[in-house]
Parts: structure tokens; C-alpha cells; sequence
């Protein structure tokens, strides 16, 4: 009989994990879902989601796993303190930090939070498990899908259970706590700060980094360098004052002089310089030189490629799911490898782990659309003599990815000569972004257009590091190529996405080019198509040139 665990994560970004027999087979967001945005609060529609997938009950689960030690209590005492969307200036968000500060200390106050949230969760399911502190499930769900044996485990994010960050010795199935950085002084929150100045919400934070490229560092350095650091043995970050930090007085005022590209770029490079610091230091004192990051920080892809340039490190990884919506995953296999005799450490069978959608739902789906439609006998053709002919498709196909990348099965290709693809295409999709568009390469093609790929090949393939690109990249795909000198590649191999990887070789054999854009199929403030309905949607309103569902070519209305 099969042994199901079903694991969620309950804050912002909610999301749920479902295993069966010590391996997850199915994992969603909550806002693909809802089609809310970074949606908070209890995963009910992941939840459902995970049951549906394996047709089952909650009945049949042995265990709900909860993630997060303290974060239920804002659900006890609705309205006092902040859920999902979050001024970080305001005095409700410096409460609660201040609250998470606390909690970093132990004691009779992180034991009563976790208590009465033990008692909430408890009346509503009786089967449940031990909590799992927020930043050892970041690290779980890093080292576990490594596949390396020996590793540091690096997570930071804003904060989690009263902490900003923590450092964890990683061998024999699990992870070790080394030492942690409060939630006092958070560099998650420092760029998020940045991000809300810029007009960004600060889930949002990856356009900074973006427009990081557009001004010289030097120019803000000197200020953003004193709202984050390191304190002097490296092991601590440290933030401007606390309880009077305001967009109005010093040092943040002192940004109001310069352009929003500047204070991005000297954020960013602060960012840069701490957060390497901080890995390098970890990477010393256990002496482990593989290394696997999670938490929203590490959604940071300039930082990771940073990490891996570093003399000291051998590899990096980059759990996918790096923010809170891996936390679910990482609970469970927390719990797996503590309480039921180890969890498999290796990567990801597959990363499409969410929802998938049968022929006949997309075929009613068309009909009620009202588009035209064929069934081509070799749609990677046909779809790659689109890209050749510079059409715009989108492919929703299979199951949908797990983690905040679009990595094929949600995701809308073009050709990657264009320069300015960037520019009109997220025209067209009513975004404004300051990244370029990421590349998808055939892997067996990577090496003459990635430099010092070695130990990062594995987040490549999960779109979540960077790498300088050579001139042959620069020629033959300028429209992936950022302002910097890198890309963000997803390197594309037959086995993970045989459907994908048909349209790319094609595309390679017709042109010459074995890489093509891939940006993610949605509408600006919207979450990635997650149903059929969503895909044609999103095609219309996008006024894209064709939308492969499933195995049918779709035109475009008229």
C-alpha cells in the first residue's frame, strides 16, 4: 500500500507538496491557482490539487506536514499582523520582523508561538506532523535534489521562523546547522526595501537586478553600503537602524538624487559583495566545496554565478523552486530524511511536477474558444519553421513546471537574433522588464557559447545562474545577451522535455542556431498559465502568432 505525505507551506507564496513512498510526485503554487500573484495564506486549492492528482483523500495521507515553525500565528490573530502584501517601511512589517527577531533568540516565546499554532492547525488535522523550521526546509530542498553526497547548504531570504538565513554541513543524508543570521538584519529585506524605492513590489525584486546594468555601481555604492553588510567575523549580515529606517531619512533619502538605474546598480553590487562573503566564509569554515543555495536571495542569478566563480567552490546548485515555493517540498523532505530513515538524494526526476491537462479538456477548451486549429503530424516542425519565419509561439504542453521558471511546458519561444525582441515582445505581453530574455539551448550545444560552465550545468537546467557568454553567442543570439555580458540559460536536454527539445533541434537544423527565447507564458501581474483556458487567454490578449496546446497548432483570431 502506498505511503502519502502531503506537505504545505501557509505565508506568502503559498504552496503543497505531495509524496508518495519518499518521492515527490506533485507540486504547485498557490497562485497559479488563484491567478493571484505570490497568493498567501492556507494552500486549500494546492492542497486539493495534490489529492486530485493522485486520486486520493486526506484520509489516505499519513501525515500533513506543516512548514514553518511560527508563521501560522498571523491565521490565529487575523488582521494584526501583515499577510500578503507587505509595506516594508511600515510599522506592521517592522513588528513582525522585530516579532521574528525575538523568536531567533528561543525561549518560552518561540515555544508559546509555535504552540498555539500546533493547536490551530491540529483541531483541523488530527494527522499531523512535526513542524519543520523554515530555513532547514530551504536547506533540504537543496541538498536532497543535489545529488551531491557532501555539500554546504547556504539559505537566505527575507526572513523565516526568526531567522534571515542559515548555514547548515550537509553529508549522510542530512543537513547540519551551523549558525544563522537574525531576521533583525535581513538581506532579503534590504533588496526588497530597494525594490519598493524603485516602484517594484518587493516580491518583484529581480527587476532591480536587471536594471542593475544600466548605471555604474560606483556612483550609489557609498550609501547602499551602509543600509547592509557583514559584521566583522563574516557570519553575521548587519542593517541600517531599525525602528526609524524611513524613505525619508538617511541613508535612503540620500538615493533620492540619483536614478532609479544607479540605486539598482549599487544595490545589486552590494548585494553581490555581502552575499558572496557571507558563502565564502561558509564554504571555509566546513570546508565543503559544493555548494547548494535556496531562498528567495539566491532567485539572485548574477549572485549565484558569483558563488560558483569563486576559487574555493567546486559546483553550485540552486534548488528550483529557490523561494517559498520550495518550502513545502523541503519540509517533506526534511521529514524524510530525520523521522522516516533518510530521504534519496538526487535530482529531480522531472521538474514538471504541477498541473497537467488530458486531450479532450484542451479540445473542449478550443472549441469553446472559438479558434481555428489543426492536429499537425510533426508539430516540432511546423513550429520550428514558425520560429524560422520569426512567429511568436507559445507551447503549453504536458505538466506544468514546478518553481518559479518557465522551462518549456508554459512558455512562449521567438528567434533569439532580434536585439530588441526584448523591448516589443514584452510589449505585447503589457510587461515591462529589464532582463533580457532567457536563452534555451540544446546542452550538447552550450559549451561554445557558456563560459566556465563546469560545476554550474545542473542550474542551468533549471534556468537559475548566469554565465558569461562567448562571441559565438553574442553573433548568433544578441536578443539573450544582457548589457553585462551574460545570460541566463536554460539548458535544454532531450530526456527532461523530448516535445521541447524536438522544436529546438529542428529550429538548430534549419537555421544553424541551436538556441531560442524562452520567457514565460503570461500577462504582466499575472502568474504563469496554468490551464488551458489561461493559455488561450493569455494567446489572445498577447496577440501572439500561434499556440501549440497540447498536439494541436492553434492560429491566432481572424
Amino acid at each position: 500500500m502506498s505511503h502519502y505525505l502531503l506537505s504545505v507551506h501557509e505565508d506568502s507564496q503559498a504552496n503543497a507538496t505531495l509524496f508518495k513512498d519518499g518521492v515527490p510526485i506533485f507540486a504547485v503554487a498557490e497562485e497559479r491557482l488563484s491567478r493571484v500573484k505570490f497568493q498567501g495564506g492556507f494552500p486549500e486549492r494546492s492542497m486539493a490539487a495534490c489529492l486530485d492528482f493522485a486520486g486520493i483523500g486526506l484520509e489516505d495521507v499519513a501525515l500533513i506536514l506543516p512548514a514553518n515553525r511560527t508563521h501560522f500565528l498571523p491565521r490565529v490573530v487575523r488582521g494584526l499582523l501583515p499577510e500578503e502584501e507587505h509595506d516594508y517601511f511600515g510599522p506592521k512589517h517592522k513588528a513582525w520582523l522585530y516579532f521574528q527577531h525575538a523568536l531567533s533568540r528561543g525561549g518560552a516565546l518561540s515555544w508559546l508561538t509555535e504552540s498555539l499554532g500546533r493547536a490551530f492547525l491540529k483541531r483541523r488535522f488530527p494527522r499531523l506532523g512535526e513542524f519543520v523550521d523554515h530555513h532547514t526546509a530551504h536547506a533540504y530542498s537543496a541538498y536532497l535534489t543535489s545529488g551531491r553526497p557532501e555539500a554546504v547548504a547556504i539559505t537566505a531570504d527575507n526572513f523565516g521562523d526568526g531567522f534571515s538565513s542559515k548555514v547548515f554541513d550537509c553529508h549522510g543524508g542530512r543537513c547540519h546547522f551551523q549558525y544563522g543570521s537574525s531576521a533583525r538584519h535581513s538581506p532579503g529585506q534590504f533588496y526588497g526595501e530597494i525594490a519598493q524605492l524603485l516602484g517594484f513590489h518587493n516580491l518583484n525584486a529581480g527587476k532591480v537586478t536587471g536594471l542593475a546594468a544600466h548605471a555604474d555601481w560606483r556612483d550609489a555604492y557609498p550609501i547602499v553600503s551602509k543600509m547592509f553588510g557583514l559584521d566583522a567575523d563574516e557570519r553575521h549580515f548587519t542593517s541600517a537602524a531599525f525602528w526609524w529606517r524611513s524613505r525619508t531619512r538617511p541613508p535612503y533619502s540620500e538615493l533620492a538624487a540619483l536614478t532609479p538605474a544607479q540605486v539598482a546598480a549599487a544595490a545589486q553590487r552590494r548585494f553581490e559583495d555581502v552575499m558572496v562573503a557571507y558563502v565564502r566564509r561558509a564554504v571555509r569554515e566546513t570546508g565543503r566545496r559544493h555548494v547548494v543555495l535556496a531562498g528567495g536571495c539566491f532567485a539572485n542569478v548574477v549572485v549565484n554565478q558569483r558563488v560558483l566563480e569563486l576559487a574555493e567552490v567546486e559546483s553550485v546548485f540552486v534548488h528550483p523552486a529557490m523561494t517559498d515555493q520550495g518550502i513545502s517540498m523541503g519540509a517533506g523532505l526534511a521529514h524524510l530524511a530525520e523521522r522516516e530513515g533518510g530521504a534519496t538524494n538526487r535530482p529531480l526526476e522531472s521538474i514538471f511536477l504541477g498541473n497537467g491537462y488530458s486531450e479532450e479538456a484542451m479540445g473542449t477548451a478550443l472549441e469553446a474558444s472559438g479558434l481555428r486549429y489543426e492536429r499537425p503530424l510533426d508539430l516540432a516542425d511546423v513550429a520550428a519553421r514558425a520560429l524560422v519565419a520569426r512567429k511568436v509561439v507559445a507551447r503549453f504542453d504536458g505538466r506544468m513546471e514546478y518553481g518559479p521558471r518557465a522551462l518549456g511546458n508554459r512558455s512562449v519561444m521567438y528567434r533569439s537574433d532580434e536585439p530588441d525582441v526584448n523591448e516589443w515582445l514584452n510589449a505585447r505581453l503589457m510587461r515591462s522588464e529589464f532582463m533580457p530574455f532567457a536563452p534555451a539551448t540544446l546542452v550538447e550545444h552550450a559549451a561554445p557559447r557558456y563560459q566556465r560552465l563546469a560545476g554550474g550545468e545542473l542550474a542551468a537546467r533549471y534556468m537559475t545562474i548566469t554565465f558569461d557568454v562567448t562571441d559565438l553567442a553574442r553573433r548568433e543570439s544578441p536578443g539573450v545577451v544582457h548589457l553585462d555580458g551574460t545570460a541566463r540559460p536554460q539548458l535544454v536536454a532531450e530526456a527532461d522535455n523530448p516535445g521541447y527539445y524536438a522544436i529546438i533541434r529542428r529550429f538548430h537544423e534549419l537555421t544553424g542556431v541551436p538556441t531560442v527565447v524562452n520567457t514565460s507564458f503570461n500577462m504582466h501581474g499575472e502568474p504563469i498559465v496554468c490551464s488551458p483556458e489561461d493559455a488561450l487567454r493569455c494567446f489572445r490578449l498577447g496577440k501572439l502568432d500561434h499556440l501549440i496546446l497540447g498536439p494541436f497548432w492553434v492560429y491566432p483570431p481572424g
